[in-house]
């Protein structure tokens, strides 16, 4: 059986191991697995994945869309920007205004700031399609994020939220996302410092969320990178691997994607071919350097860094990240390539081959 979210295999004697060790029949986790719900590790045991901000705002929005068609919800399924399906319940649904919210579920990544506070969505008639940001989505202040003063909604996700809508209702509609707390919750963390002021951003690539804590997720990065004997690709995200999918061909059920533990997943990959594909920020982060200390002019952060440059300077930019990748080949014996958000190649090392 495969798992839709990661694209790796579970083998017939693994699911049976795991059905043992968990107490939940098969059939249940066989669904799971469809589903993106569950990681299975090589000893049987199981992770949960949660659903990022981005599902849940898809499925409050087709919740409101259902109560504006006049029908009871209880709970929403949804298509995720992968594909796969999802089941949401759905809380303080108010049928006479259309709103509907949905609790954020991390799953088993713990510490993660999201968990538990609702999403909602405010669906009414309007003479075209219109998803609009209300209160407590951030909205975008530097650049490097995408337009500056527009809401921080990923443009993927625009489209999924669509796309599940239409299914339901038919028409013009206007849908207003808003996080009740969300305006609270985003001061306490990092997001003013980069850019995003009064709310948290509606993301999320594949629209799950893996179970990144240390221990756990590196048990599943072990089980992910056995089976790649040839070719092996370690993406510091979805977007990381989608880029290298959509540009260099790169074969998709060979990526792993490694969150913060690329260069872990790639020592103890046994590939004969290793290959890294990451984000500017995340370059850094991975060699441990504080890119202010290379420019002298202010920047909030790599991002931005970025976007100045591709407009004032791009072969200093193209010459920065091609040291970087440099770098972190010679320290991790892999190719490295380094996108941009636009999925342009700001380095590479060995020069690429066009070899996948």
């Amino acid at each position: 059986m495969i798992d839709p979210v990661s694209g790796k295999e579970y083998p017939h004697e693994l699911i049976k191991t795991a059905v043992k060790i968990n107490g939940i029949s098969y059939t249940a986790l066989v669904e799971e697995i469809k589903r993106g719900r569950v990681v299975l590790l090589e000893d049987g045991k199981i992770l949960r994945r949660g659903y990022t901000t981005g599902t849940c705002a898809a499925a409050a929005s087709k919740a409101a869309a259902l109560l504006l068609a006049g029908k009871e919800v209880k709970k929403v399924e949804i298509t995720t920007p992968i594909g796969v399906k999802a089941e949401m319940k759905v809380e303080n649904a108010d049928e006479e205004d259309c709103i509907a919210c949905v609790r954020v579920d991390s799953g088993d990544y713990k510490g993660d700031t999201f968990n538990g506070m609702l999403i909602c969505a405010k669906a009414r008639r309007f003479p075209v399609f219109s998803i609009r940001a209300g209160k407590g989505i951030g909205i975008i202040k530097k650049e490097g994020l995408g337009k500056v003063g527009a809401p921080d909604i990923y443009p993927h996700i625009l489209k999924n939220i669509e796309a599940n809508v239409k299914e339901v209702l038919t028409g013009g509609v206007e849908i207003e996302i808003f996080v009740p707390r969300g305006e609270e919750i985003a001061k306490n963390t990092v997001l003013p410092s980069v850019g995003i002021e009064g709310g948290i951003p509606i993301f999320g690539a594949s629209g799950f969320v893996e179970p990144y804590t240390e221990d756990g997720y590196k048990h599943v990065i072990d089980f992910l990178v056995a089976d790649k004997k040839d070719i092996i690709g370690a993406s510091t995200g979805e977007k990381s691997k989608r880029i290298a999918v959509e540009k260099l061909n790169f074969p998709a059920d060979k990526i792993v994607v490694a969150g913060n533990f690329v260069c872990y997943a790639i020592e103890k990959s046994k590939a004969k071919k290793k290959v890294i594909f990451t984000m500017p920020a995340k370059i850094c982060d991975m060699l441990g350097i504080d890119a202010h200390e290379y420019f002298d002019f202010e920047f909030s952060s790599v991002s931005e860094l970025v976007e100045r440059l591709k407009r004032t300077d791009y072969e200093r930019l193209k010459t920065f990240f091609g040291t970087r990748a440099e770098e972190l080949s010679r320290k991790t014996d892999a190719d490295v390539y380094v996108f941009d958000n636009s999925g342009d190649m700001l380095g590479c090392f060995p020069q690429m081959k066009n070899e996948f």
